[in-house]
């Protein structure tokens, strides 16, 4: 009679341990593959047109064929960014 009661017990216990152990791989497969290719640099530089040339040359035919621009890609911030402190007073 112990060793049937014991068998029963061990069976739920072996298909936790496999769900558990399945549940983790998963968990480790999404994690490495999910994460995103290396974002393109933003690129700086000096504009030293005047908004009244900007102004001319943006006409309404212009603004009406113009194609909008690619937008950075941007993802979640990292955890753990550090904030200024304030000096204390």
């Amino acid at each position: 009679m112990m060793s049937r009661q014991h068998r029963l017990i061990q069976l739920p216990l072996v298909g936790t341990i496999l769900l558990c152990l399945l549940v983790g791989a998963y968990l480790v497969v999404w994690k490495r593959f999910s994460k995103a290719g290396p974002a393109a640099p933003i690129s700086k530089h000096r504009v030293d047109t005047k908004a009244d040339e900007t102004l001319k040359y943006w006409t309404k035919d212009k603004m009406r064929d113009a194609k909008p621009a690619d937008m950075p890609n941007v993802t979640a911030l990292k955890r753990g960014k550090e904030h200024p402190r304030r000096p204390r007073v």
